[in-house]
């Protein structure tokens, strides 16, 4: 099995620690085979903590370059952002490419009545509807490599159910057509766990009955991406598990980020 791992933050987005230099040189004394660098990107909305275009330009893409001619003969470095999605940003996505090897849609707000809406906090039933169809939205657009976390809106709405269900379906069904990898989030194991309607321990992400469907769908592809923080957090217990956790569910795993 092949060490990669293509979803890796910075300090610039407010709420990690470190620059890409640090996560790329960290995978090489690891024995990486590839990495991608991909924290939260510039947005045009002011909601939250975010790098700003000119940190994007002037801090990041060169601090990865620097990596890139110093460890080029040990380990394979993509440059990426995880963005969120929102319909009047086309030129701002493409924009972003024409610097970027892949863009992951990290879906956390919504859009609703010029209301912003947190997926953690704020999700209903009308909400799980307009997660659905932002997501599918998102990778009808063919931007995005990887979907991160897909299941995250069962962190705010977290009884599973037939509604639930069918945004999944919906989700990776979408993400089949598109080609489009859906991702094994490490992270949501290094969180807390809940008690589902069933009485089991789950996780609020990765979560159980999400990724079970995946069994149904043998053409979806799936990658293990660990959403790390800090450095600490590289091929920490949290990935191992989250191996485990496909391995217990019988999900094959893609390696690689392209073939």
């Amino acid at each position: 099995m092949a060490k990669t791992n293509y979803h890796n933050h910075t300090y610039l987005c407010q709420h990690a620690q470190g620059l890409p230099y640090d996560y790329i040189k960290r995978a090489v004394e690891l024995d990486y085979d590839e990495i991608g660098m991909s924290d939260h990107g510039p947005i045009l909305y002011d909601l939250f903590a975010r790098m700003t275009l000119s940190e994007f330009y002037d801090i990041y893409l060169p601090d990865i370059e620097k990596a890139k001619q110093e460890f080029f003969k040990q380990i394979k470095i993509y440059k990426g952002l995880e963005i969120e999605y929102f319909q009047n940003h086309h030129q701002h996505y493409e924009m972003l490419l024409k610097d970027l090897d892949y863009l992951i849609l990290g879906q956390h707000v919504l859009i609703h009545q010029s209301k912003f809406i947190d997926v953690f906090r704020d999700m209903n039933d009308e909400y799980l509807e307009l997660y659905k169809d932002t997501v599918i939205e998102a990778l009808e657009t063919k931007y995005f490599r990887i979907l991160a976390h897909p299941d995250i809106y069962l962190f705010g709405y977290q009884t599973w159910n037939e509604k639930t269900e069918k945004v999944a379906r919906a989700i990776i069904e979408a993400a089949i057509r598109t080609d489009t990898l859906l991702e094994i989030n490490a992270n949501g194991i290094r969180r807390r766990r809940i008690i589902n309607q069933d009485g089991e321990e789950v996780y609020l992400y990765p979560r159980k009955e999400f990724w079970t469907l995946l069994k149904a769908y043998p053409e979806a592809q799936i990658i293990i991406n660990e959403d790390n923080h800090a450095l600490k957090q590289i091929g920490d217990k949290a990935v191992f598990r989250a191996h485990e956790f496909a391995q217990e569910l019988n999900l094959t795993i893609r390696d690689f980020l392209y073939d």
